[in-house]
């Protein structure tokens, strides 16, 4: 059975992103992923967006007042330091190009009954990575 519920970490992929960042803290690793999805101009497929998803919730977790980062992995914000300069704007990006037209993900979560939450989930991000709490 795999995990599923709207929060950035809350799938498989994610889970597997951030344990895989946490064994090998480095912003690249997350700046990559997210200038890869931000530039698919073709459909976007779910594990990319999940992915993805969960980068911005690091990005989020280091510039914003709050954290999404899960208990397990509290301490992945001291072992990355500070993010790059236009990771966050970056984040931003991915994000919208992850609930826009052509992405398997927000494809995904339309077809349940969680569609809601899961964008309250990404515009939780948003504020985060705009600064706010």
């Amino acid at each position: 059975m795999t995990a599923w519920a709207p929060g950035p970490f809350d799938n498989e992929e994610a889970a597997d992103f951030i344990e895989d960042l946490t064994e090998a803290p480095d912003w690249r690793t997350v700046i990559a992923l997210l200038e890869h999805v931000s530039s698919v101009t073709g459909y976007l497929e779910e594990p990319e967006g999940e992915m993805a998803v969960a980068a911005a919730g690091i990005v989020a977790s280091c510039v914003g007042a709050g954290s999404v980062l899960p208990d397990t992995h509290a301490d992945l914000k001291a072992a990355l330091g500070a993010p790059p300069e236009g990771s966050a704007n970056l984040a931003r990006k991915a994000l919208a190009r992850i609930v826009g037209p052509a992405s398997e993900l927000d494809e995904t979560w339309q077809e349940g009954e969680d569609h809601d939450a899961w964008l309250t989930q990404i515009a939780g991000l948003q504020s985060l990575l705009n600064g706010q709490s």
